[in-house]
């Protein structure tokens, strides 16, 4: 199946890598059907969600667990019989990423995509707790900004 996208040109996928969204990406409630597109190389955290219904649609992705060692959440019994999951081997979690610019790059852990890999299924979830935001700084904050910078050096 060739795909048109705005960012990579046509693509060529193959059927089994097309993910359906039972519960779509906040805002894109009208758009159900991805691919996820590695970056080159596939060396870099970063992969691409590029829309199979909208060819100037592409998110960026990336493993949160990779940047936040502390990121955890529990999976409601709902999204785990809704996404059809049996095994937390089946389970694969990104966020999406936001680059506004070089200094300024977060991610959306609030609301983790979680993909079924076995039945290629995936939600966007709203996490009800924890203290996660939607716009969590990737790399430590804007410049300038967190909990490791002292203002005044002694």
């Amino acid at each position: 199946m060739i795909v048109n996208t705005k960012r990579f040109g046509p693509i060529q996928i193959d059927e089994e890598q097309l993910i359906t969204f039972i519960g779509p990406i906040l805002g894109f409630n009208d758009l159900h059907n991805y691919v996820i597109i590695q970056s080159e190389g596939n060396q870099h955290p970063f992969e691409f969600l590029q829309s199979i219904e909208d060819e100037n649609l592409t998110f960026i992705v990336t493993d949160p667990f990779a940047f936040f060692k502390e990121y955890e959440f529990q999976l409601d019994p709902h999204w785990i019989e809704a996404l059809g999951v049996q095994s937390e081997e089946e389970v694969q979690v990104m966020v999406i990423v936001t680059v506004r610019s070089a200094e300024d790059i977060t991610c959306n852990l609030k609301a983790p995509i979680v993909l079924n890999k076995a039945r290629n299924i995936a939600a966007q979830i709203i996490l009800d707790h924890g203290n996660y935001t939607t716009k969590q700084p990737l790399l430590g904050g804007k410049k300038g900004e967190g909990s490791d910078v002292n203002p005044v050096a002694k």
